[in-house]
């Protein structure tokens, strides 16, 4: 798991620009669809060279994904793109802020959920 969230870490803003662009509808749903296969190609047990082979089985994911990313990104018309970016650069700069929001959230609800078992059980 370290593995896939490191290798995330690389493109995240590339990343993030396609998710953005993929909600949008002036995208094209050639590049949409190209864009599921390539997550699922990622997601995949089922490599071109299995992850088994030491080096190089993490070439593939290394190399095709971003690779693919990189070439959706060239197939988004200008506009989509443009403001994919800025929406992008907008969350990456607020990213902390909302991890920290996001992470309260959950604790809140989790306490919420013991207290409330807690009144049940006791």
């Amino acid at each position: 798991m370290g593995r896939i969230f490191s290798f995330l870490r690389l493109f995240r803003r590339d990343l993030i620009i396609m998710m953005l662009a993929l909600r949008k509808r002036d995208t094209p749903k050639s590049v949409k669809y190209l864009m599921l296969a390539a997550a699922l190609y990622f997601l995949s047990p089922i490599d071109l060279i299995p992850d088994s082979i030491p080096f190089l089985g993490l070439v593939d994911d290394a190399v095709i994904v971003p690779a693919a990313v990189m070439g959706l990104l060239n197939l988004l018309p200008s506009r989509v793109r443009r403001e994919s970016e800025e929406e992008a650069d907008y969350l990456i700069r607020h990213l902390r802020l909302l991890l920290i929001v996001a992470t309260l959230v959950v604790v809140a609800w989790i306490a919420l959920i013991l207290f409330i078992l807690y009144k049940l059980f006791s």
